[in-house]
């Protein structure tokens, strides 16, 4: 596969930008049209037409334009935070940590108790403002429960702008930061999508297999949890999952393709299982029940992802016997933050579930 030659973060061409508005302006149509046709096909039968239309005009955008289009339409994390923060009438605090990676915190920023999020978007894309939303539910649905918790943001550097490994050393940086800061490793859950979570597998990889170019993280104790929400495991989208729900899921098989070629490009095959956890060997994540009390790994049904996402569930549970495996039925890439994409009002399954199992991880005694 060639690749397009690397440009400034959201430059676009005269070509990208005519294609970017002939995208817009088509999308109506596009849209009506996809709606009428897949509103009750069996894979959308939970699904609202609200929540259909949401899921087909992400899948439409997303499939016609490039990452330097959908760069300069989202912008950057700190732009979609401040954005965010603004407009739900919440103080923006963001710790700045070296290197152009940040903290930004949703509510106020707290030591005590902290969730610490490592956004998704192909290594290229920012952080979402319906996933901020989705971050903020939770966090007030803890507040119900008596459990107050800082939310931290992780914002680290993109496609083409940095390359393997500068996130996961910006990663290592954001969680020294914490625990400097006095945050008890058993009072710390850390959670990510899709890329996101890939980069949480590649810190758990640095921890058991130290690199040479990023300083040794050593843990007092083990973190409190980590939960991995569709993680970007295989970046060659060469398993069956990919062939049989391309076109259910929001992101095709083409793009994650294309979008992982464009990352894995600079890639050694030395650090192969860093990049792709489904490639990496059975005994990889040996020991990473003394990194992390607990692990939750939820994948959807319908997403191209599905199978290599319970390959590496699986060989996570080989090593750690508190590792749980989930599979929404009939749920895309990421699910549970589609319908704060439309503001849905039913719910998944996946969305009481996140504020179970972080709630429990901050109340119960997870050691025995």
């Amino acid at each position: 596969m060639s690749l397009p030659p690397k440009t400034k973060y959201g430059e676009l061409s005269w070509a990208e930008s005519f294609g970017f508005v002939t995208t817009v302006l088509t999308l109506p149509v596009a849209l009506l049209w996809n709606v009428v046709t897949t509103a009750y096909a069996p894979f959308n039968k939970d699904r609202s037409v609200k929540r259909v239309a949401g899921d087909s005009a992400l899948r439409y955008a997303i499939s016609r334009l490039s990452v330097p289009q959908l760069q300069w339409a989202f912008g950057t994390t700190r732009s979609v935070y401040e954005q965010w923060t603004k407009a739900n009438k919440l103080t923006s605090t963001i710790d700045e940590l070296g290197q152009d990676a940040r903290l930004m915190w949703i509510g106020p920023k707290r030591l005590d108790r902290v969730v610490l999020f490592s956004h998704g978007g192909a290594f290229s894309l920012p952080a979402s403002d319906f996933g901020l939303s989705f971050w903020r539910y939770v966090q007030l649905e803890l507040a119900k429960q008596n459990i107050e918790i800082g939310f931290a943001l992780f914002s680290y550097s993109l496609y083409p702008t940095a390359t393997f490994p500068t996130p996961l050393k910006q990663a290592g940086l954001a969680l020294e930061f914490l625990l400097a800061a006095g945050v008890k490793p058993q009072n710390l859950q850390i959670v990510g999508d899709s890329a996101g979570a890939n980069l949480i597998l590649q810190l758990f990889s640095h921890m058991l297999h130290p690199r040479a170019d990023m300083p040794e993280i050593h843990l007092a104790a083990p973190l409190r949890g980590a939960y991995l929400i569709s993680p970007w495991v295989n970046l060659t989208a060469d398993s069956k999952s990919h062939t049989e729900n391309d076109g259910r899921d929001f992101i095709g098989k083409e793009t994650l393709r294309g979008w992982g070629a464009l990352i894995l490009a600079d890639v050694p095959e030395a650090d192969s299982a860093f990049a792709e956890p489904v490639r990496a060997p059975e005994w990889w994540f040996k020991g990473v029940d003394r990194l992390v009390e607990r692990v939750l790994v939820t994948a959807g049904g319908a997403e191209c992802l599905r199978d290599d996402i319970v390959v590496v569930g699986e060989a996570l549970k080989k090593h750690h016997a508190k590792t749980e495996i989930v599979v929404q039925a009939g749920g895309l890439h990421e699910d549970m933050f589609l319908d704060f994409l439309v503001n849905e009002s039913k719910l998944g399954s996946l969305t009481p579930l996140t504020v179970a199992w972080l709630a429990a991880g901050f109340t119960e005694d997870t050691s025995a």
